[in-house]
């Protein structure tokens, strides 16, 4: 009978920090004081070909300059897209803010 006490005790314990843990409501899916999202850096360069997916040097160190400028350490290529001699790199920022 004692240990079928102390295990009820237990389990009310144990229980109830479960359910102090449990959120007690919805909560937003975006907070509200969020900061807002900055824009892609697009750039487009004209190819004649499509062997190296790679952006031209000078469209790398504008995008990354862009970054400096929002006060992000690098760029990075998150999309590229072709469309006749046209080529276009969507860029974004990533690291620490200084």
């Amino acid at each position: 009978m004692q240990n079928r006490k102390a295990y009820i005790a237990v389990s009310f314990a144990v229980f109830g920090l479960i359910g102090a843990c449990a959120p007690t409501g919805p909560r937003p899916a975006i907070s509200g004081n969020a900061a807002p999202a900055l824009a892609a850096l697009s750039y487009s360069w004209k190819t004649d070909y499509a062997w190296v997916l790679t952006p031209p040097v000078e469209i790398q160190q504008k995008a990354h300059a862009a970054c400096i400028q929002r006060e992000f350490e690098r760029a990075f290529m998150t999309s590229i897209s072709f469309e006749h001699d046209q080529a276009t790199a969507v860029f974004s920022c990533r690291g620490a803010a200084f």
